[in-house]
């Protein structure tokens, strides 16, 4: 059994790590988001956690999962962020405004924050993975290297 999750393991080494780091960056997103409310309202509140969440899953993302700095990596990674954004800004707004009528408990953050991340985290993940050749930095080196 432990050769099967091995094998599992192995076989979705990119997608593990590329989930346990937004999971990171979720836990930091959802609680930054959750104390913005206190002075903004919820989609600009939303849209801070979303911001800071970026900046450290592109940092940990390029290093972990892609292996690629380059601007081309940059470039795709904020393209599919604004989508993510917006996306994750629209679930935002219709479920705590026009799903739980702008109810500000804790039940209707929790269910706007995780549609808001489950959703747009699937989009963006396949997307990037269809764009961002991994390890394109090797490859390139490679590169520079055989014309030499």
């Amino acid at each position: 059994m432990s050769e099967g999750i091995k094998k599992f393991i192995t076989e979705r080494k990119t997608f593990i790590t590329y989930l346990l780091i937004s999971v990171f960056v979720t836990v930091i997103d959802v609680i930054l988001s959750r104390i913005c409310e206190i002075w903004f309202e919820e989609v600009i509140a939303n849209t801070i956690g979303v911001v800071v969440g970026f900046i450290i899953q592109y940092i940990l993302c390029s290093h972990k999962v892609y292996r690629s700095k380059t601007i081309k990596t940059l470039v795709i990674f904020f393209v599919t962020w604004l989508l993510a954004l917006g996306l994750a800004d629209l679930i935002v707004y219709v479920v705590r405004e026009k799903i739980f009528s702008g109810n500000d408990g804790m039940i209707t953050f929790l269910v706007a924050k995780g549609a808001s991340i489950v959703i747009p985290f699937f989009i963006t993940y396949f997307v990037r993975k269809a764009l961002i050749p991994v390890g394109s930095d090797k490859n390139k080196e490679e590169q520079v290297t055989s014309r030499e």
